[in-house]
């Protein structure tokens, strides 16, 4: 028998009717928010780029609410992708280890304003329904199904059958075996 180890990062988007269950009205409006704020801001400033929502925390236009709305927002979608993952993986490899869990919205947006699509692309992205998890996933294996030392192909297998019918979106941005 051998351990073998695979670090995977991946983005999952949560389902919307998932997280309706748990919220007074839609992500989405956090999200469509966030965008008229970061679009009107831009314009104003003519950045040519749209900040991070942290940067709108020193803003006095705008409403502390909405900002702590998608942190909690954001903390939700955390807690329940995580508890989603470990309950779904947890049958099939021997240890799920998170190393680390982001919020896509709280990122930098990758929309410039001269783009077709801008506020619909930006919408998307402030919408706090989206999380970067860092994860370790651990197997154990016969020696005779080691040899040929398959561990980061199958761990991404596996993932994308039990999870893609949890999440909207589940994305596999990389993985290796450590």
């Amino acid at each position: 028998m051998r351990f073998d180890k695979v670090l995977v990062i991946l983005n999952v988007r949560l389902k919307a009717e998932a997280l309706q269950q748990y919220l007074p009205c839609s992500a989405n409006i956090i999200g469509q928010t966030l965008a008229s704020i970061a679009d009107e801001y831009e314009k104003e400033n003519k950045t040519g780029y749209y900040p991070a929502i942290d940067f709108f925390k020193t803003r006095d236009n705008v409403d502390p609410d909405l900002i702590a709305s998608a942190e909690q927002v954001a903390w939700l979608v955390s807690k329940l992708a995580r508890e989603t993952i470990q309950s779904k993986l947890r049958p099939i490899f021997s240890s799920v280890q998170f190393q680390s869990i982001q919020t896509l919205a709280f990122s930098l947006p990758k929309v410039r304003p001269n783009q077709a699509d801008a506020i619909a692309q930006l919408a998307k992205h402030y919408t706090p329904d989206s999380v970067k998890i860092e994860l370790i996933l651990s197997m154990m294996r016969r020696d005779s199904e080691a040899e040929d030392d398959r561990a980061e192909p199958y761990a991404r297998k596996m993932m994308f059958r039990w999870l893609e019918a949890e999440f909207e979106t589940v994305e596999i941005s990389n993985s290796k075996a450590l």
